[in-house]
């Protein structure tokens, strides 16, 4: 795979891609859900990084 900006853009189009399709399919619940995980997720990653 290719890699440099165009790499990253690309990547970047298809997870707003995916991300559309989903907030169209899934109920409005899940995404607060998602939301709670990520933040859980990054809180965590931050604790390990310092």
């Amino acid at each position: 795979m290719r890699r440099g900006r165009g790499g990253i853009w690309g990547c970047a189009a298809i997870a707003a891609g995916l991300m559309i399709i989903l907030a169209l399919i899934l109920p409005t619940e899940f995404w607060w859900f998602l939301a709670a995980a990520a933040l859980i997720a990054l809180g965590i990653w931050y604790i390990r990084g310092c």
